[in-house]
């Protein structure tokens, strides 16, 4: 695929890793990779190996215009409120996509990631598919149906709308990825909540040592479980806690051909923008140097239950006070403070 021709559902910290080297530290500190590369971009920046990774990156990833991902949205510039940035999971392989045109297309997982001003923890929210929106020229509706109705730019005017304000960059990755980027690791364990059965693979409460095909059905499962969506969104983010322990393991970071191959083998499955390339996420990295994974937080969009819509579909109901409440944490740059004093059922 060419750059014109290409459509360019994730961490506990442990605490042994704390006492590590000052030298391991270091490598650590200057990836916010672990963040960005997981969900984002797969694995840049680490330590000495950033040039070279960065290069694989940006050689295999795909790479979408400002216009395909924003229409005539103009993208923020990250400057008011910290950097957010829109992570989406496609249901289709997206080499199977109209690049120009992705409606029909619809997205099993949408995360919003803030990076705030000053460098500090990070904050990764779930969105629940099936969360009753407001779209524009469609009225009420499912927020992952905006993808379906008006391709990339309406879902990312959607998403910026449902948060107030802005998002500065967008990822989609195709749920192949989340194969190629655990087997490249030699698998990832994860500690499940429920245990559940599923495509023939049985997930046992606690934990579970998953190859890729495992965790895709991991990552994906919804009905096994009574609030469906919600422990989905849980799973996928108990399987980037995962993702992220292997990934800051000694024996990944202290192997340079291991890093490349992941790179390698998961940035093909990566649709970012312009602008989300190695010399940004280089950047963004050496300025969030002090997170750890502990400063990473989760959580979900405040919801106020499931609902039936008007036409007979099942739906997440929106809970518009607490909204109102994330949409000034988002403009005012007070996401961490939102998420340690929001509701206990919104995380």
């Amino acid at each position: 695929m060419t750059d014109n021709t290409t459509f360019d559902d994730l961490f506990d910290h442990q605490p042994e890793e704390q006492q590590r080297p000052r030298k391991k530290k270091r490598v650590w500190r200057k990836v916010l990779v672990i963040l960005l590369i997981i969900v984002i971009l797969g694995v840049l920046g680490i330590g000495l190996y950033v040039w070279n990774v960065g290069r694989s990156f940006d050689d295999n990833a795909n790479r979408l215009s400002d216009e395909q991902v924003f229409g005539k949205q103009k993208k923020g510039d990250g400057q008011d409120g910290g950097t957010n940035i829109l992570l989406l999971g496609s249901d289709e392989p997206m080499d199977k996509v109209d690049v120009n045109d992705s409606r029909g297309l619809r997205s099993d997982t949408i995360m919003v990631m803030h990076l705030p001003k000053d460098g500090g923890n990070v904050q990764v929210m779930s969105i629940p598919r099936d969360s009753y929106v407001d779209i524009e020229g469609h009225g009420k509706a499912k927020i992952n149906a905006a993808l379906s109705y008006g391709g990339l730019p309406l879902a990312v005017s959607t998403v910026s709308d449902f948060i107030g304000t802005d998002l500065d960059h967008v990822a989609i990755i195709d749920f192949e990825g989340f194969k190629a980027l655990t087997d490249s690791l030699g698998g990832v364990t994860v500690n499940s909540e429920q245990a559940f059965e599923k495509n023939g693979y049985t997930f046992a409460q606690g934990e579970n040592v998953l190859d890729g095909d495992q965790a895709l059905t991991f990552v994906r499962e919804r009905k096994s479980f009574k609030d469906g969506d919600f422990q989905r969104a849980r799973n996928q983010q108990a399987f980037i806690r995962g993702l992220t322990n292997e990934m800051i393991s000694a024996d990944t970071l202290s192997n340079p051909k291991k890093i490349q191959d992941m790179v390698k083998n998961f940035a093909p499955y990566m649709y970012v923008d312009s602008g989300l390339d190695a010399k940004y996420i280089s950047s963004t990295a050496f300025d969030m140097r002090d997170v750890r994974p502990g400063d990473i937080e989760f959580f979900t969009a405040p919801v106020s239950g499931v609902g039936t819509s008007p036409d007979g579909q099942s739906i997440v109901n929106v809970d518009e006070g607490e909204l109102k409440k994330l949409r000034e944490s988002f403009k005012n740059d007070t996401v961490a403070d939102y998420v340690q004093n929001a509701p206990e059922a919104h995380l």
